[in-house]
Order: C-alpha cells, then sequence, then structure tokens
C-alpha cells in the first residue's frame, strides 16, 4: 500500500497545515492542506504533488510516497 508522508513531513518541518496552505500560495485548498496533515483524503491531483514538492523543497515526489507492504495471507488448503 502507498501513501503519502505529509504527515511526517509537516513534523520534521515544525510546519502546521495553515503553513502548508499558505506556502503552497493557494494551489492547496485549506481543507485539503488539513486533509493531506492527517492523511484522510481519496485522491490528490498532479498538481497538489507538484506544490508539495515546493514547500518541501523536494525535486521528485518520490520522498512524499512511503509504500507499506501488506502481510501475506497463507494460501489456503486443498
Amino acid at each position: 500500500m502507498m501513501r503519502l508522508r505529509v504527515p511526517e513531513l509537516l513534523a520534521e518541518r515544525k510546519m502546521t497545515a495553515y503553513a502548508m496552505h499558505k506556502a503552497s500560495g493557494g494551489r492547496i485548498s485549506l481543507s485539503m492542506a488539513y486533509r493531506l496533515a492527517k492523511g484522510t483524503f481519496g485522491m490528490i491531483s498532479a498538481d497538489v504533488l507538484e506544490a508539495l514538492c515546493d514547500i518541501f523543497g523536494i525535486e521528485d515526489p518520490g520522498p512524499l510516497f512511503l509504500r507499506e507492504r501488506r502481510a501475506r495471507r497463507p494460501k489456503p488448503r486443498s
């Protein structure tokens, strides 16, 4: 499962959702900033990803994501 690391990045920089919204210059709405900060959002646009890269000083969006591996279920025996 892939997830955005926005909550961790905000904590590392001691930044609030409101500050992220302001730093985006309006590219990230305040409500989206709060959803991103909590990790509770459905979809994210390329424009928001680009704004996050600018805010966090990231050239490539890779560091915005974390891949969490799911535990494999054992195969049922026949």
